[in-house]
């Protein structure tokens, strides 16, 4: 599956095919990912990265999770995604991440922009959720330009660098969208 964001920008459903790409852009920004996510110190190979699009393929045969690779003029730059699908009560988180270098260009709001309407409107969600350690300023500003309604932190949300940190979460629900 593809999604055609503009012209410079589309997002691809990871496949094995995306491994290598994938690990190469976590091993050129390991010191810049490792700040604020968790899976950077396990991603040492691209057995791992294999093994990670594998199980990713997987979950989303069964419908819990929709990863995609993002491309910028045919470059891959980073990953978004639609993880943690609950079927039963229509909830997911999106997640993401960029290269350092390509920061600050938009490429995130477009393709959240996107994956937003893919939640409503394909999935039939009813909340979406973000959560965002609270040191990471560049995404936390990434819901609150959409619009998601901060509910809190979640205190020692997520084990990152061998230590508990604190999550800002947000959410968007499908009637709060125009």
């Amino acid at each position: 599956m593809k999604i055609k964001i503009d012209d410079q920008i589309h997002l691809e459903l990871i496949a094995i095919k995306h491994a290598q790409e994938i690990f190469n852009l976590v091993d050129s920004n390991r010191t810049h990912l490792k700040q604020h996510l968790s899976f950077v110190d396990k991603m040492q190979t691209v057995d791992f990265a294999i093994n990670f699009a594998k199980g990713t393929i997987e979950k989303n045969k069964l419908g819990i999770e929709y990863a995609f690779v993002i491309y910028f003029n045919n470059n891959p730059i980073g990953r978004i995604g639609i993880y943690k699908i609950d079927l039963q009560n229509k909830i997911a988180e999106i997640g993401y991440w960029l290269d350092k270098k390509e920061e600050g260009k938009g490429i995130i709001s477009k393709s959240l922009n996107s994956l937003i309407k893919f939640c409503f409107d394909e999935l039939k969600l009813n909340r979406i959720e973000i959560k965002c350690g609270i040191e990471n300023s560049k995404s936390n500003a990434i819901p609150i330009k959409f619009n998601f309604k901060f509910e809190g932190v979640i205190r020692q949300g997520e084990f990152i660098n061998n230590q508990y940190i604190d999550l800002n979460l947000y959410s968007l629900l499908r009637e709060e969208m125009q």
